[in-house]
């Protein structure tokens, strides 16, 4: 890959061995360029303006968290995702690299190819957000020009209008987080799926490792739980991420309390009728398949039997046939023949009746058949 086309991605290390070692890692796909401080890891991202930066967290003067920080807090750098590189691996951590604005950690000893992975994962979703960048904007103006128009429960029923909407799972999660946005909360939600399958949204796209952590973590707590500026609201399927809610404003902090739940409860509701409007269509797909292979099976059943009827009436008349011949050749006197006739007509007369029998149970299983063509033909 020509050099210009790589990603630019600014590593932030005193260590000049893990400098090295990282650049060495990352130098096949990625433009890398480094530093050994805080100070100079800024000055860098305002001039070059690198896709990524991976910082250490633990550094002298200036450590990875408040480099965050600072970067989050400058607005014409804050656009710029990062990721921390950190032997320190507690929730506690991974809150605060949350609440500095992280997008997920590395752990030491790095792999190279975890490493890797993470740098790839990160620019895949700075591709997406910026494809999602003009929608997001546009979503934005509208919830504001909603927010000027109706009362905090309308917004709740307004929200609650785009889940019944939804027929996905993706499309509930996306009518979900549009409904937060309403209340100028910022959120992530989580779906549990059938089969372990999970979905993870926040406004910008799919959610990060770091962002699911902390939701995860979280979710093992009350329903409701809060704190500080971040809220949890759990149910069985679905979870959600409040990250700032507005504690400065107890009044409205409780309000919207009461009302995300609801909006919550609700994305709970819709998520399980949409599971099993799945689910049921599943079953009808796969009874109408048995339903379609029985009636092909009892058709072949019925046309076998019945050309079984009509060849053992021919086999009979040609066994009788071909006694009479040989009773010819047998020197029989009269009354022996006569008593021998009688003796196979009688039987081949019982198997006749039987056959006759049989014929009345079959008549019966054809039209059974030709009911279900019927019924298979009507839907």
């Amino acid at each position: 890959m020509n050099d210009f086309a790589k990603p630019l991605v600014l590593v932030v290390d005193d260590d000049e061995f893990m400098l090295d070692f990282i650049y060495e890692a990352l130098s096949e796909t990625c433009q890398v360029i480094t530093a050994e401080s805080g100070s100079i890891a800024l000055e860098l991202l305002r001039n070059k303006g690198p896709a990524l930066i991976l910082t250490d967290i633990q550094m002298p003067e200036m450590d990875g968290y408040e480099l965050c920080r600072q970067i989050k807090d400058d607005f014409d750098i804050n656009d710029t995702p990062v990721l921390f590189l950190s032997a320190l691996d507690g929730i506690e951590d991974r809150l605060r690299g949350f609440e500095v604005g992280g997008e997920d950690f590395v752990l030491k000893p790095i792999n190279p190819k975890v490493l890797e992975a993470k740098v790839a994962n990160v620019l895949k979703l700075i591709s997406e957000r910026a494809q999602l960048k003009s929608q997001a904007q546009y979503a934005t103006n509208t919830a504001m020009l909603a927010m000027t128009s109706m009362s905090e429960t309308g917004l709740m029923l307004e929200g609650i209008k785009f889940f019944n909407q939804s027929k996905t799972p993706l499309e509930l999660a996306n009518a979900a987080l549009k409904a937060l946005a309403m209340f100028e909360v910022e959120s992530v939600v989580e779906f549990l799926l059938p089969a372990g399958q999970t979905l993870a949204l926040n406004a910008r796209g799919p959610a990060t490792e770091l962002e699911i952590s902390v939701v995860q973590h979280m979710a093992k707590m009350d329903r409701i739980t809060q704190f500080k500026t971040r809220m949890s609201i759990t149910y069985p399927h679905v979870r959600c991420l409040i990250s700032n809610m507005p504690v400065d404003d107890p009044d409205r902090c409780g309000r919207l309390r009461d009302h995300l739940a609801m909006l919550i409860e609700a994305v709970e509701t819709r998520l399980e009728a949409i599971n099993t409007s799945n689910q049921s269509s599943q079953r009808g797909s796969a009874i109408d398949s048995t339903i379609k292979n029985l009636t092909t099976t009892l058709a072949n059943i019925d046309e076998m039997q019945r050309t079984g009827r009509a060849s053992a009436s021919i086999i009979l008349n040609n066994v009788m046939m071909k006694v009479e011949l040989a009773l010819v050749g047998l020197e029989l006197t009269e009354r022996q023949e006569t008593a021998l006739m009688t003796i196979i007509q009688d039987g081949l007369e019982d198997v006749s009746s039987t056959l006759l029998a049989e014929a009345h149970f079959q008549d019966q299983l054809s039209t059974a058949i030709k009911d279900l063509q019927r019924t298979l033909d009507l839907n």
